[in-house]
């Protein structure tokens, strides 16, 4: 690592490199802040710059904020003489990282450069993180719920969900001194609850901070804790070397703890003694450091059933959900199904420099009769598959064959009584569905038992059990449809 010594005394450089280079550290040298500038203008460069205080011209105070202005991740350590408390504490309010009074052990130095680096190291790997996530947010292209109206649904639960966006947003806007109210969102897998935490942190006080997500499911306990505390060098067999936790990287912004109902019960302890006290603790590690974040949690499991079972803390769960947010799942968004379809394979058309026209007659009733088990992030990858099939020139409606639907029972009958939904821009709101009620009722039931027995590996006590109905009655319907 580089280390820029600034003395006007050359005796003093000498003796400062010779016990720094012992160090292994790679040292550069200027007599003045002049000096200094121009080498660094020609890429001579350091993470760490040691400065006396006092040199002739350009002082070392005016050194210091050339320094931070050109590189606020730079640390620097200043010397001053005997008894200049006030000259160091100046240096510390102007950015300083340390500072040395003379005459001083050059052992004092050597803590003082490598407790910079180790910070250096820990900020520039936290910024480091920080860029490959939100690279991996652009990948990712989420669109935030109120974008097109795509989720300003006409169903009461949706109205619920939308009017509590509202209140949090108006508060947050009001009081963006207090603390944000917690926030757990509850809904199937894929209906869009990592979308809606993203835009509460989009229209919070925090917008300009970081946003990160993880996912509580995906990691064991001793990976997971590491991954929201941070971990010191040699804490564990493989930490090399001291890693930040997500609730530092996520420091001014938010933190997004999906499936929180999988967390293990020995972390849930230390998570509310986190959200109480807003501190973290390394795992291995004494010293406790201060986090302000604020946390979004959310899960598809049932966390009333998990408190009674005592596989989820009480105190946590309410502390976690000052603000619950229900959301549907998409075969109970019915009145809002056409509007949602259209938007994400407009979307995924546009993608691709494509047209959308929309979907054949077929397509529309096997659409509309099918039961999404993977809710919203399911239509999105049937309309993005179905964007690599279009044509570029545009103009085709999309067939059933392309979506891999079942067929719906109807199309015929439909035909036969004259109704035609090729003048409907995007959905199913002219097909009469009056007259083919029993028809889809049935292709309904058959598709949602399909999905079921896919979702369970054909195990019916455990398809059975997530339906809600009794094993004898879906083995009825197991013969009625031959599933």
């Amino acid at each position: 690592m580089n280390i820029f010594i600034v003395d006007d005394e050359e005796q003093v450089q000498k003796v400062l490199k010779l016990k720094l280079e012992k160090e292994k550290y790679n040292v550069l040298q200027a007599l003045s802040s002049d000096e200094f500038v121009t080498a660094w203008d020609q890429g001579k460069q350091a993470p760490i710059v040691v400065t006396d205080i006092r040199m002739p011209g350009r002082d070392g105070f005016w050194l210091l904020k050339w320094v931070k202005e050109q590189s606020p991740s730079t640390r620097v350590i200043v010397i001053t003489g005997h008894g200049e408390k006030k000259m160091a504490v100046e240096a510390l309010r102007l950015g300083a990282t340390d500072y040395l009074e003379k005459p001083f052990d050059l052992d004092e130095l050597v803590h003082s450069v490598k407790r910079c680096e180790k910070e250096w190291e820990v900020e520039n790997e936290r910024n480091q993180l920080l860029k490959r996530l939100e690279a991996r947010a652009q990948r990712l292209e989420v669109e935030l719920p109120a974008q097109e109206g795509v989720f300003s649904s006409k169903s009461p639960s949706m109205k619920e969900v939308a009017k509590w966006l509202d209140v949090l947003k108006r508060e947050s806007k009001r009081s963006a001194q207090a603390e944000e109210p917690s926030v757990l969102i509850l809904g199937e897998t894929g209906s869009g609850k990592e979308v809606i935490a993203r835009r509460i942190h989009a229209e919070s006080s925090r917008a300009s901070g970081p946003w990160i997500a993880v996912n509580c499911a995906n990691l064991s306990e001793n990976l997971l804790e590491s991954e929201l505390f941070g971990h010191e060098k040699g804490s564990f067999t493989g930490a090399s070397q001291t890693k930040l936790g997500l609730f530092e990287l996520a420091r001014g912004g938010s933190l997004f703890l999906d499936e929180i109902g999988e967390m293990p019960q020995s972390l849930q302890a230390k998570l509310l003694r986190v959200l109480q006290e807003k501190k973290i603790r390394h795992v291995g590690g004494t010293q406790e450091i201060t986090v302000d974040v604020r946390v979004i949690a959310a899960t598809h499991v049932n966390l009333e059933e998990q408190m009674k079972s005592k596989k989820f803390r009480e105190d946590l769960y309410h502390r976690l959900a000052q603000v619950v947010l229900k959301l549907p799942a998409l075969r109970d968004r019915q009145d809002e199904l056409a509007a949602l379809t259209d938007f994400f394979f407009k979307r995924a058309a546009h993608a691709r420099g494509k047209k959308f026209t929309g979907f054949t007659d077929e397509a529309q009733l096997a659409l509309r009769a099918y039961t999404w088990p993977g809710n919203i992030r399911e239509l999105i990858n049937l309309a993005e598959r179905s964007a690599l099939l279009l044509e570029d020139g545009g103009g085709e409606k999309i067939p059933l064959e392309w979506l891999g639907l079942p067929k719906a029972r109807g199309v015929v009958a439909a035909q036969a009584n004259g109704v035609s939904s090729s003048d409907d821009s995007y959905g199913f709101g002219k097909v009469p569905f009056s007259k083919l009620r029993e028809q889809m009722v049935s292709q309904f039931e058959s598709s949602y038992l399909r999905a079921l027995l896919a979702q369970t590996s054909g195990n019916v006590t455990q398809a059975a059990k997530l339906a809600k109905i009794d094993r004898s009655n879906l083995n009825k319907l197991i013969k009625k449809f031959k599933a």
